[in-house]
């Protein structure tokens, strides 16, 4: 497998590579990942079963279209591609820093306005991506759609419900919670923004101070989804913020809106590891249709 790998990044990088070290590292609960090197060149590769190889694919496609930013340091892709049973996607490797304790305000400050500058500055007409692509190991669908409160209702929460639906899981009538969520979100008319797609903490670090993310699952959406989902799994620290709202400030009504971007993530968690996630999705449903008894009472 190794011998196969290296062929492949001999041949993207137009230079020899044997290697003579393989370490593995902490690569998120989807992939196995590592370290590798010839004493001389450094990668990191992600491994997965062979069937996965359009994931890492779709992962590469993603990487090139956030490093337009030059704000922001987005892993270089080397190449992709497949073993005899596995899939694997090669990146260079940076040394990251990740642990909030250990960055100084102006560093949070630069990644929330260098996300700031990339939703302002990567715009386009309509919301989707150019192919379906993965939340985790979950396929995320992207067909364009003019309508935000359309696409996020049909294709983030209603095609959530919907898989969770073929498993026995039901929420609700599925009709009936699409229609809430796009009520709720019918007032909202953005311009679609080039997004990270799950930016929570384990998806940035710093690299020699400055902002680094990865593991997108990037589409033209909200760019409040990026920004709702630092606040799911742990709050970014206060300078993240600060530094976003200097560049491009956001709406008044985000602080009501980020609970229903964050249950597409919440609903996608319990697709994929069940357990206690099962009860999230059922308080996140719950919350629904709280909003939506408060929207009809406003609208009386």
């Amino acid at each position: 497998m190794w011998n196969a790998i290296a062929q492949d990044i001999a041949q993207a990088i137009k230079n020899d590579f044997v290697i003579t070290q393989t370490k593995q590292v902490c690569g998120g609960d989807t992939n196995t990942a590592f370290h590798i090197t010839d004493n001389n060149h450094q990668f990191f590769v992600k491994l997965n079963q062979k069937q996965y190889l359009s994931a890492f694919q779709n992962e590469s496609f993603a990487l090139e279209h956030l490093a337009v930013s030059e704000q922001l340091i987005v892993p270089k892709v080397i190449t992709c591609g497949t073993t005899l049973n596995y899939s694997y996607l090669v990146l260079e490797f940076l040394e990251m820093h990740t642990s909030s304790l250990q960055m100084a305000n102006e560093q949070w400050f630069a990644l929330g306005e260098g996300l700031a500058i990339l939703h302002g500055n990567n715009q386009q007409a309509e919301f989707g991506w150019t192919e379906n692509n993965y939340i985790g190991l979950t396929v995320q669908s992207n067909i364009w759609q003019q309508n935000w409160s359309r696409f996020f209702a049909e294709q983030r929460i209603g095609y959530q419900l919907q898989l969770l639906q073929d498993k026995g899981i039901q929420l609700g009538r599925l009709d009936v919670l699409t229609d809430i969520c796009q009520q709720l979100l019918a007032h909202r008319r953005p311009i679609p923004s080039l997004v990270h797609g799950d930016l929570w903490q384990g998806n940035v670090s710093f690299v020699d101070g400055k902002p680094c993310m990865f593991d997108p699952a990037s589409y033209y959406g909200d760019r409040e989804v990026d920004i709702a989902m630092t606040e799911l799994f742990g709050r970014f620290p206060a300078a993240f913020y600060q530094g976003y709202n200097h560049t491009f400030p956001l709406d008044k009504d985000y602080q009501y809106r980020k609970h229903i971007y964050n249950g597409y993530h919440i609903l996608n968690h319990a697709n994929l590891f069940a357990g206690i996630y099962i009860n999230q999705a059922k308080s996140f449903i719950n919350d629904l249709h709280k909003y939506h008894q408060m929207y009809v009472r406003n609208a009386s």
